[in-house]
């Protein structure tokens, strides 16, 4: 199997098709960009060009928070990304310079998604706000029990989301209207995906993973790991991969919750992986960035950083682009793991990079957004 896909891989590098297809349909509600958290609502990773290193640098856009919490999400010429200056920034991507900016009651730790001309995001102050995208107007503001760190999923008409106080939630997108809540027995820390009706997410204390059915919020399916869960879920090919903090990565079956396999690291894992080119890419804080094989769960390379991660991979043709707590932006090769390229941000990031329009970006915890471009 291994020896296969390493075959149709090099292959597609080979023709130039690696990052140039289109995303499976359904995926990316506005068809272009990186409109929100891993890039769609199954959260692949997977950029739809091939932006290959090295990098230049574009441009420096700071702010008066730390800006490594959220990630960027980049539609219609905007980068926007949350602050710890209790504000949410919609960037020019050409230029780097301020077009708006909007303030909440709290630090703005959740990456927004975009979908519709709106912009929707959660705050600190347990708000979930949606905003028009070229104006950032307030069209509604939703209250809910606790902080919400969880980015949103915007599909079918519905905006998926968790707080703090132990819920996941669904709201109109149109009017804010919850449509249902569903109530865990932890925090949810991890930001939901959503494929073929239905919602994955996990509860942080609980350990537990959840599959909702999307129009009512029925628990479909539940798994429980060993361990808190703070990453996010990524679905592809009828599997949902989620990291665990107890070192394994899991593998089940998207249908029936069932365990297909688990991977284990060296530490806790709190890198959402990215799925692309039948591999499962993520890091984990031993250190490493992993390739696993979707289907078996074998371990196709590792590569040791030295540095921690908490931000998830983006994948863009033949790299993978990943940020670590060493303040450094790496580019491995997708189908190697060796290290092509890397770049000192500022300071530390928890954030993940976003690639779109033939950038990479990605911010760091000295408040600053970076821009890069191949060289």
């Amino acid at each position: 199997m291994r020896s296969s896909l390493l075959l149709l891989f090099c292959a597609a590098i080979a023709a130039g098709c690696i990052g140039a297809g289109e995303p499976p349909a359904g995926l990316n509600s506005e068809g272009g960009g990186w409109v929100m958290f891993q890039h769609d609502l199954s959260h692949t990773g997977r950029a739809e060009e091939a932006v290959e290193p090295p990098l230049r640098l574009l441009w420096e856009a700071p702010t008066r928070g730390q800006v490594g919490y959220s990630s960027p999400v980049v539609a219609d010429g905007l980068v926007l990304l949350g602050s710890t200056d209790w504000h949410l920034y919609a960037f020019n991507a050409t230029t780097g310079e301020v077009v708006w900016k909007f303030p909440t009651g709290g630090e703005v730790h959740s990456t927004p998604a975009v979908a519709g001309g709106k912009v929707y995001f959660g705050s600190y102050d347990g708000s979930l706000y949606a905003l028009d995208l070229k104006t950032g107007k307030k069209l509604w503001r939703y209250k809910a029990k606790g902080e919400i760190l969880t980015s949103p999923a915007v599909a079918d008409g519905r905006v998926f989301f968790g707080t703090f106080g132990g819920s996941i939630i669904a709201l109109n997108a149109e009017n804010g209207k919850k449509l249902w809540e569903r109530k865990t027995s932890g925090q949810v820390h991890s930001s939901p995906a959503v494929a073929g009706g239905v919602v994955y997410t996990s509860s942080y204390q609980e350990y537990r993973v959840y599959a909702l059915q999307a129009e009512t919020g029925r628990v479909v399916w539940t798994f429980d790991t060993r361990g808190f869960i703070h990453a996010s879920p990524a679905v592809a090919e009828g599997r949902v991969y989620i990291p665990s903090k107890d070192s394994f990565l899991y593998c089940l079956d998207a249908a029936t919750g069932g365990e297909v396999w688990r991977f284990e690291t060296g530490a806790p894992i709190d890198s959402t992986p990215a799925v692309a080119w039948g591999r499962v890419y993520f890091g984990s804080y031993d250190g490493f960035v992993y390739a696993v094989d979707a289907e078996s769960g074998e371990e196709v390379w590792r590569t040791e950083i030295g540095a921690q991660f908490i931000g998830s991979p983006a994948v863009a043709g033949g790299a993978v682009y990943i940020g670590a707590l060493d303040g450094r932006l790496y580019a491995l090769s997708a189908e190697s793991g060796e290290v092509l390229w890397n770049h000192s941000l500022g300071s530390m990031t928890y954030s993940s990079p976003a690639v779109a329009g033939g950038r990479v970006y990605i911010p760091s915890l000295d408040g600053v957004l970076y821009a890069f471009a191949p060289e």
